[in-house]
Parts: C-alpha cells; structure tokens; sequence
C-alpha cells in the first residue's frame, strides 16, 4: 500500500498553529515540562483552530469537554465529561497528579484504502500528550488528537513490564446536550446469535433516553444537538483490548463506557483487558460537523488506525458477488443449484459467488467439482466458515478451523491451492478481549495466503480494514437476511435504510446484502420499491457487495437495470452527501474515475418529489442515465439527458422509494 508520509515538522507552520491555542493564561508550546506542574487545565485546538478540546483537573479527577467556534463564539458540543481508566493495580481515575506535557506533534499524511468512502485519505491532525501519576506513582498518558471535523483521545500506560496488567473499568463518558434527537442501536443481550450488532437503530429519540436493553447501547451513536452532528464511536482496536460500549442510563444526556457482557460468548472469556507494558487503549472518537456531510464522509475512524501491514496488495481485489443462501439456504448443499449462481456471476460480470455454510457435507456433488466449474467461468469463489471455538454453540459447518492459528493456517493454506478467493466467517458473539483478538490474526493469516476477509455476525468496524486492506466487509447490521424472518424489519427497511449511511455504514464497509426483488415470504414481503432496492447498491458501500437475490429475480428486470449491475462498482474515489437526513430520506454521489453514480432513497411513506443542483462534478457537459421509481412499486422507468455542472435534477420517488443515476462527461 503506498503511503505518503508528511510527518517532519515544520517550524513555521508549527510556530504558526500554536500561535493560536491559548486558554486562558496557558500557551500550549514547545517545552516539555519534565516537572511536576500546577497546571490543571490543557486544551489542543484543531488545525483551522475552530474546534477545541479542553481537559481539566479537579479535585485530582480528569474532565474533558469539547467545543466548536460559531459566529465568533465558544459553543459547547461535548459538555464536562469524565475520563480515566482502572488497572487492577491501581486507579488511573482519582488522586492524579499531572507531571508534563509533549510537544504537539503534526500528523500530515496521505495514504490508500482499497475499500471504503473514497480511494486517497489525508490524515491531517495535531496530537498532545499529557503525562500523569497515580498514587502508586505509575504512569498514565492521556492521548489528545484533534481534526478539523473531530476530536479523539485515548489512554497509554508508557512504562516497559513483562509483568501482565488488567484494566478492570474505564470511566470516561460522553455528555451531550439535551436539546437534540439521537439514532442509537441497543446493544445486544449475550445469547446464541449476539451480541452481533443487528438491532434496531432508534429513530430521533429524545437525547439521554436510556436503551430497552439493559446490555446499554451500541457503537456508533449518532446525536443532532447545538446545530451540529456529532458522532461517537471507537477504533484502533488491537488483540490488547475488549470492544466497549455504552451503558443503559444516560440520565442528563452523559453515555458512559461500558465492558463487554459476562455472558457473551458462552461466557468465555474474561470482561477485563490484559496486557504488558506499553500498552494503549483504543481511541474514543468524537466526529463532529454542521451538517450529516462530515458524519457521512469523513474517515476518521481510518485515520486512528495502524497502516498498511501488508506489503503486497496487488492480489486484493474488491468485487460483486451472487450468493444461493437468502433465497434456498439448503443450496450450499447441492452443487446443482450453486452453479445457477456461479452462471450469474459469469452472465452479470460479478466477480465472485458465495458458496455459503455446510459445503463442506455437500449432498449432491462437492466444492472440488464447484471450484473447477467456477474457474472454467472466470468466477472466484468465496466460502463460508463458522468461526467456531468454545465461544459459540452454532453447529453449522465448516466450524473450528479459524480459532486456532495452526488449524487456520493449514485450512488457509488449502484454500490457497485450491484457488479460493475468499473466505466469509461467522458468529462470533462476545466483544471480550479473546474474541476481539481473532479478528487481527485471521485478517494477518489470511493476507498470508491471499484471502479476502468478510465477518458476519461479527462486532463493529474499528479501522481494521486500513491496517489490512483485506478486509473486505463486515456485517454489525441488520441486513437484508431478515426479510427471511422478520416482519418488523420489512415493514420498517425504508426507515433504517436512511439511518445506516450516517451511523453504521459510517464506520467502515457495511455487508447489508442487498438489492433483494424478490419476496422471501408473504409475510415479510418489501415495501419498498424496486427501485429502491437498486439504489441500496449505491447508497450502501461494501468492499464485496454480496448481491443476494435469485438468480431469476435478476434475470427477470429489464435489461437496462441489468446493464447497471453488471458495471455498478464497489470501490469509490470520492463520495459526496448532497442532502437528507436520517430517518427520512438521503441522496449521495459516489465517483469511481470519471464516472459519478448518484442515487437516492425515500424512508417515508409519502411521495418525495426532490431537486438539488449538480455541484459534485466539474464544469462541462454530461449525460447521465436515471433509473427510477415506476407506475408502481415493482415497476422501472428510466430517463436520459444532458446536464452541465450547476444544473438541477428533479427527481420523483413512491414512498419508499428510490433512484439511481449515472453520469458520464460527453466524448
């Protein structure tokens, strides 16, 4: 992965931003105290200076809070909100006594992702260490980093020890003004199937609502409050950690932290986290904006997060994929009905197709003779595996080949001679410290033996996937498979599908599984239309699209709509919001060269009839194809025109539906 480091400072522009962080008496500068201080208040200010976080001591505890300049003043985004962290020896939240502050330090730097928002990042931020002791004379940096679209921190025990430690609880919490909404999703109850983040986001609830769950809530929270966006989660997870999140109460709008759940996954696994010394928690990070654009595009989650560790990326190849499951799941075991699905593959120009769980006992044929009718077609296959271990008691096969390294790597190892592509791994169910820490080596055993990486029933995207690109997609959603079993999920799709670009979809590549015609049942029938579900291939981004329909449903639209999935990519350079809002409705651009894919969705029950100005590309002439909303909700109609940049599109949707267009600049 190429990576352009810009990281030597630059004292002129250095002299210049610390010009401007000045709270009160204090001048964050260049010395590093290496005394004990009495300072008791540091602020690190953003790089255009327009957000800032400020950090107190009181009564020997650490507070934090954060704020935005507006029209010239202070307002506050993030209201005083606790910090510190508890090793069992010893407090890391109480009786701190503050010994030095770093320089700041300038992050400048651009690099690649091969999934995700948009194809270049630029990492562009100012970091502040502050040093602390605790009773016991240990010591604890507090971590601060600010963007110019958000703020984040994090803890780091700086000491050397092959001694292990434990941290037992963390205090930090997030207190966020009441005069706003919030999309939340509950955090799962331990069971079987979860804690999977696939429950209901919440739809514009009242600020400090406690969770239905007493599991609390999940990561990522979405709240809209002081005439901004705010954006809570958490990344820079590595095996050294537990995955955290939200208490139940949030009584006066402050989300505290909160461990993983005794019970999750069977109850293996301690809720603690363990480690020897140097040891860094993950980053708690604030993304922050006036409107969804910055929650929506922004990739800061990618930014806290290790690089590239792979040195050879060229084998990683980003696709679509047609998967049998959703629609027979007793396909996987007959080799006649799975290669309908490697044919559509072939006929679409989709990359791969899934071959999902239980190949492994196939009734009629098996995946040795699959695999060699795939390659015949040109198509790559990917398999499904259970993650398997003590902490599931899913029985479903292949299980216990990818929780211990030395049967991983051997399974690994056939694949790659077999020419497999990838591999999809499932059920996971514990956010603990031992299931978090399979998550990093499958993805390095894997790009050993250059396999794609697709988790499902799997925890929240924490970065992964800039540290191993091939990281393809996660789950963490409640996908198009509940049209199998879930009224509730049908009915209200439309809804959650405006919800997920802003809060889930806006952490890393989601695998929803979606453009589904056809009906899995009666009673879970779609209301939404077609023409929604095409424009879900668009508005979600996933850097393996599973598209989960028929093989007859596809077969079965005309064959414009067609046309568009055989060349709808996966892989984007830019992304652009243009406008909604979640819950109602939301239109986004995404570029892939020169060519934009624009599409849109409605989440209500009513009639949108929408416009809004060709800003996102450049001056010129273009023609673009839409694909939109029919007589009726089954039905296509598609229009194609000649724009130029600034025009406006008027655009109509059904309730509950959608649109998709392409833009390509005139020869």
């Amino acid at each position: 992965m190429k990576l352009i480091d810009k990281t030597k400072m630059k004292s002129k522009k250095l002299f210049f931003i610390l010009s401007f962080l000045i709270t009160g008496t204090l001048i964050v500068g260049l010395t590093n105290c290496s005394e004990k201080s009495a300072e008791t208040k540091w602020e690190l200010s953003s790089p255009d200076n327009n957000l800032r976080i400020v950090v107190e001591s009181n009564e020997n505890r650490l507070f934090y809070f954060v704020e935005k300049i507006k029209d010239g003043k202070y307002v506050t985004l993030i209201e005083k909100s606790p910090l510190g962290i508890v090793r069992k020896d010893g407090d890391f939240s109480s009786n701190l006594a503050f010994q030095s502050k770093g320089d700041i330090r300038i992050i400048d730097e651009q690099y690649q992702m091969l999934t995700g928002k948009q194809s270049i990042c630029t990492n562009n931020a100012l970091e502040l260490v502050l040093n602390f002791t605790n009773e016991n004379q240990s010591n604890m940096e507090l971590v601060l980093r600010t963007y110019n679209d958000g703020v984040a921190f994090r803890y780091l025990f700086p000491e050397n020890s092959n001694e292990t430690y434990w941290v037992t609880n963390e205090i930090t919490g997030f207190k966020i003004p009441l005069n706003g909404k919030a999309w939340i999703m509950p955090y799962d109850e331990p069971s079987e199937w979860g804690p999977a983040y696939e429950g209901y986001y919440t739809n514009a609830i009242d600020i400090g609502s406690p969770s239905d769950n007493a599991a609390g809530w999940a990561f990522p929270l979405l709240f809209n409050t002081q005439e901004s966006w705010i954006l809570i989660t958490e990344a820079g997870i590595d095996t050294s950690f537990y995955g955290s999140h939200i208490q139940q109460q949030a009584e006066n709008g402050l989300y505290n932290i909160a461990l993983p759940n005794a019970g999750e996954g069977l109850g293996t696994g301690t809720v603690e986290a363990s480690s020897k010394l140097p040891w860094a928690t993950p980053w708690r990070l604030i993304v922050i904006g006036e409107t969804p654009a910055t929650i929506l595009e922004n990739n800061l989650v990618y930014n806290l997060s290790e690089p590239c560790k792979i040195k050879d990326i060229s084998w990683i190849k980003p696709g679509r994929v047609s998967w049998s499951w959703w629609s027979d799941h007793t396909s996987p075991i007959d080799i006649n009905k799975l290669k309908q699905y490697v044919d559509l593959s072939k006929d679409m120009t989709w990359e791969y197709s899934l071959v999902d769980a239980n190949w492994n006992i196939m009734k009629v044929g098996n995946i040795e003779e699959l695999n060699k009718y795939a390659k015949a077609k040109g198509v790559g296959l990917l398999l499904w595996y259970n993650s398997g271990g003590p902490h599931t008691s899913v029985t479903e096969q292949p299980r216990d080949k990818m929780n211990d390294r030395i049967i991983r790597r051997a399974e690994m190892k056939k694949l790659q001679e077999w020419g497999i592509k990838g591999v999809k791994i499932d059920f996971f169910q514990s956010d603990k410290q031992n299931v978090m820490s399979l998550y990093p080596q499958i993805l390095s055993d894997a790009a050993d033996f250059h396999l794609l990486v697709d988790f499902h029933g799997c925890t929240l995207p924490r970065g992964w996937a800039r540290t191993y690109p091939n990281l393809m997609s996660m789950e963490g959603v409640k996908g198009a498979e509940q049209y199998g079993v879930d009224t509730k999920f049908a009915e209200n799709a439309s809804v959650y599908s405006t919800i997920e670009p802003f809060t889930r979809n806006a952490v890393g590549s989601m695998d929803y599984t979606p453009v589904t015609f056809s009906d899995y049942s009666e009673k879970t029938a779609h209301t939404t239309t077609n023409a929604h579900e095409l424009a879900l291939s668009v508005v979600f981004e996933s850097g393996l699209q599973h598209f989960a329909d028929r093989a007859s449903a596809y077969k079965s639209v005309p064959d414009y709509v067609q046309d568009f999935l055989r060349n709808v990519p996966v892989t984007w350079d830019e992304t652009k919001y243009i406008f909604g809002k979640p819950g109602e409705d939301i239109v986004l651009a995404r570029k892939k060269g020169n060519t934009w894919y624009v599409a849109g969705i409605n989440g209500e029950k009513e009639t949108k009839s929408i416009s809004f100005t060709l800003s996102f590309i450049k001056k010129g002439n273009y023609d673009i194809s839409l694909i939109m909303d029919g007589s009726d909700s089954k039905e296509f109609k598609t229009i194609q025109k000649k724009i130029s940049f600034g025009d406006k599109l008027n655009v109509s949707m059904l309730p509950k539906g959608g649109f998709v267009g392409l833009i390509k600049e005139k020869d």
